[in-house]
C-alpha cells in the first residue's frame, strides 16, 4: 500500500478571526468545527429553485451487484478509476488515475475479499428523530442537495462538507444514466432547517468529480452494475467549509461500526434533517460496500454514515447510495476512493 505524507489538521487563529487549515494525512482527513462566522438569518424565507422530487435510492437485485473495479481486469481497473469532471458551464474532462490511487488499486485487487454475509437485518420500524437545531456539530456540515437534469426535473438528495469547498455525495445525484447524464443546474443548502429556512444560505458550485466506471460499466438495465463507484465529489463556489465547518473522513477498515446518518429524507417535510443510527457488523462488509440498517428513504442518496472516535472526533466511513427488499447498502472509503477524495479535495 502507498502512503501519503501524514500531517495534522491544524487552525491559525489571526486576531479575531479562526482559519481552518486542512492538511491531508495518510489515512484520515480530521473535520473542523469552522470559524463560527457563518451568517444567520432564521427569519428570512429562502427562495427554492422549483418544485422537486427527492432522489429514490436505486434498488438493487444483490445477486447481480457488481464487485467493481476489483471484478474487472487490471487496465480495466485502472481505466474505471478515472476520474470524469463536468464543470458549472457544462464542459466535460477526463483525467486518469493518479500515480497514487494506481498504487493503490493494485494492492486492493491482490488482497481482494468479496464475501458478505446474507444474513442481514432487515429495517423494520422508523427510528428517525428530527434535528431542529443545525447549528450543532457535525450536524451544520450536512446539507440539502437540489439538481436539475436534462428534463429541466429537479430532485433533492443529501451531502456533506468534508473541507472547505468539498462535500460528498452519491454520483447518482449528478449523474443520472436515465434522464441524460450529467445534471445542468446545482445549489447546496447546508444545515437546511425546513423548506422555507436555509440558516446559512445557499452555495453555488463550481465542477463536480466522479469515477469513469460509474458512467463506463452501467449495463443499461440494472444499477447493481455500477454502485461500486457510486461516489462524487463537489467543488463549492465558495469556501463555505471555512464558516460552517466539515465533517472529518476516513480509510473504511471494515471494523464494527456505530453508524450515525443526518439526512434529507423525503417521506418527511421538505427541508428537515433527521438522524438515525445503526450498528454495522464486521460479517456485513464487502470488498467496496457494507449492509446498513439505518433507516433511508428517497431523498436520503449520498447521506454520510459516521462515526464519532475515542477523542470525540467525527469521521466518515462511507455513504448510502442504494437498497433491496431487505436492507440498504453503503459505499465504503475504501483506500482508492479516500485516495479518489484527496486528488480533487479543496
Amino acid at each position: 500500500m502507498q502512503y501519503r505524507a501524514l500531517t495534522i489538521v491544524s487552525a491559525l487563529a489571526i486576531g479575531a478571526t479562526l482559519i481552518a487549515a486542512p492538511v491531508l494525512a495518510a489515512d484520515a482527513v480530521a473535520g473542523s468545527k469552522g470559524a463560527g462566522a457563518a451568517s444567520t438569518n432564521r427569519d428570512a424565507p429562502v427562495s427554492l429553485p422549483a418544485k422537486a422530487v427527492p432522489k429514490p435510492l436505486p434498488t438493487i437485485d444483490p445477486s447481480t451487484l457488481s464487485r467493481g473495479p476489483l471484478a474487472l481486469d487490471p487496465a480495466a481497473a485502472l481505466d474505471s478509476m478515472g476520474t470524469v469532471t463536468m464543470n458549472r458551464d457544462g464542459s466535460v474532462s477526463e483525467q486518469p488515475a493518479s500515480a497514487g490511487l494506481r498504487g493503490i488499486l493494485e494492492s486492493e485487487m491482490k488482497g481482494s475479499n468479496p464475501t458478505m454475509s446474507t444474513d442481514r437485518t432487515v429495517v423494520s420500524k422508523d427510528e428517525r428523530t428530527q434535528v431542529t437545531d443545525t447549528s450543532t456539530y457535525p450536524q451544520i456540515t450536512v446539507g440539502w442537495l437540489w439538481t436539475q437534469d436534462q428534463k429541466d426535473n429537479w430532485t433533492t438528495c443529501t451531502a456533506t462538507l468534508i473541507g472547505p469547498k468539498t462535500v460528498i455525495t452519491a454520483a447518482h445525484c449528478v449523474y443520472d444514466h436515465d434522464t441524460g447524464g450529467w445534471v445542468k443546474a446545482m445549489t447546496f443548502f447546508p444545515g437546511m432547517v425546513d423548506a422555507q429556512t436555509a440558516p446559512y444560505g445557499q452555495v453555488d458550485w463550481a465542477n463536480v468529480n466522479i469515477l469513469k466506471g460509474f458512467i463506463d460499466n452501467y449495463d443499461g438495465k440494472n444499477y447493481g452494475s455500477v454502485m461500486a463507484w457510486d461516489l462524487a465529489e463537489i467543488e463549492l463556489a465558495d469556501e463555505t467549509g471555512n464558516q460552517v465547518g466539515w465533517m472529518g473522513f476516513r480509510v473504511d477498515d471494515a471494523t464494527d461500526f456505530k453508524a450515525t446518518m443526518d439526512e434529507y429524507p423525503g417521506d418527511k417535510p421538505d427541508g428537515t434533517m433527521w438522524e438515525t443510527h445503526c450498528t454495522i457488523p464486521k460479517k456485513d462488509f464487502g470488498d467496496q460496500v457494507f449492509a446498513h440498517s439505518c433507516d433511508a428513504t428517497t431523498g436520503s442518496s449520498g447521506s454520510s454514515l459516521w462515526e464519532t472516535d475515542a477523542k470525540g472526533d467525527t469521521y466518515i466511513r462511507g455513504i448510502s447510495v442504494a437498497e433491496d427488499d431487505k436492507t440498504n447498502y453503503g459505499l465504503r472509503l475504501i483506500d482508492s476512493y479516500f485516495q479518489f477524495l484527496q486528488d480533487y479535495y479543496k
